[in-house]
């Protein structure tokens, strides 16, 4: 049975042209959870904080064919990029969560876990069972 992830993060629009990320106002809420349509996959929902006219994401995550990574070259903000293998569809999130506000840019070790439990959870379970496959060195 696998666990349902939230944590505060406000959407980042990025320019191609200059390269920069640009965090937005809005304040939201990620959530990932096991899809209640389809089984295996999972939801992933920003939705925003307040009535802003912003429209929310609702995006399906299928194991294996996205990446959920800390984006190393954004120094102004904790920012991580969930990018689709298959269509190469990136959306940006920067993380909000309370008393973080000090330090916009230092990664915390609760940022660390959070990135890491949210690809544990995405990872792609045939994966899981080849690894198993491979032969094992035993020490004599």
């Amino acid at each position: 049975m696998s666990k349902t992830i939230r944590f505060n993060a406000g959407k980042v629009q990025y320019d191609d042209e200059t390269k920069k990320c640009t965090p937005l106002p809005h304040k939201g809420v990620v959530t990932v959870a096991p899809s209640t349509e389809d089984e295996g996959f999972f939801d992933f929902t920003w939705t925003p904080k307040s009535d802003s006219g912003v429209e929310k994401d609702e995006l399906l995550l299928i194991p294996g064919d996205m990446t959920f990574r800390r984006v190393h070259s954004c120094h102004t903000g904790r920012v991580v990029a969930l990018t689709f293998l298959s269509s190469g569809d990136k959306s940006l999130y920067w993380l909000q969560d309370v008393g973080d506000d000090e330090e916009l840019d230092k990664w915390t070790d609760k940022d660390v876990a959070l990135v890491q439990s949210v690809q544990q959870l995405v990872s792609p379970t045939e994966d899981d069972e080849e690894a198993s496959e491979q032969p094992v060195v035993k020490e004599e």
